[in-house]
């Protein structure tokens, strides 16, 4: 920021203490996912971009202390770890970009507080569990989340059914308690003949008279009854 507190950012040289001129730099930014050339920078324009690189290792915490940060863009890196739980604190947050790294875990529930986010995108990593839902996630588009097998929820359409487990093990343990509910039916099923084919041959017995059967079995017994 110039010292007469300016809208532009700009920079004084004297050459030889003699003639005095400004100038502007340009920026070519990524921001809200759309790559604009900057002809003069804001000075209140506060942005980290630091994409396309080969950073690795974790994002640090600290980055929540930069409270006047409005972009960040961290993608086509390859940082690790979580991300970071002090992004919560970036309150005037308007852009984010995380995509195409190798992050784990779960997104901060806190994201979807932010109101100022317009614009998320953590696709093409490892995170997992339930995207956190809120008026500035749930309206991104699905291809902001996509390339991530353990993440569910809105807008994806693998729903979580209030679980944090990844969809493919969810479908394997329903396929699971189907085919216990079907082997359930089936002996069902077989018990219920059994004691249907048990209570008409009773009731045939029954209606023998008593003489008759005597006379069958016993030993003075005839052709006939």
């Amino acid at each position: 920021m110039n010292e007469y507190e300016g809208l532009y950012m700009e920079y004084e040289e004297k050459p030889h203490g003699v003639v005095s001129y400004d100038y502007t730099d340009t920026l070519d930014l990524q921001y809200k996912g759309v790559h604009m050339e900057q002809q003069r920078i804001l000075t209140s324009y506060g942005t980290i971009d630091f994409s396309g690189n080969r950073l690795e290792g974790q994002v640090p915490e600290s980055i929540g202390l930069l409270k006047a940060l409005i972009a960040l863009n961290l993608s086509n890196n390859a940082f690790t770890g979580h991300i970071p739980m002090s992004l919560v604190n970036l309150k005037e947050l308007e852009s984010l970009d995380m995509s195409r790294n190798k992050l784990s875990g779960t997104i901060p529930s806190g994201l979807g507080s932010l109101s100022f986010l317009e614009y998320i995108n953590v696709s093409h990593n490892q995170l997992k569990g339930q995207i956190p839902q809120g008026t500035q996630i749930t309206g991104q588009s699905k291809s902001s989340f996509e390339g991530n097998a353990g993440l569910c929820g809105l807008p994806l359409k693998e729903t979580c059914f209030g679980s944090n487990k990844p969809p493919t093990q969810r479908r394997k343990e329903d396929d699971d308690e189907e085919e216990q509910v079907l082997s359930w039916k089936a002996v069902a099923i077989g018990y219920g003949s059994g004691i249907l084919f048990g209570l008409t041959a009773a009731q045939a017995i029954a209606s023998y008279k008593p003489e008759c059967l005597t006379k069958i079995i016993g030993p003075n017994k005839r052709r006939r009854c």
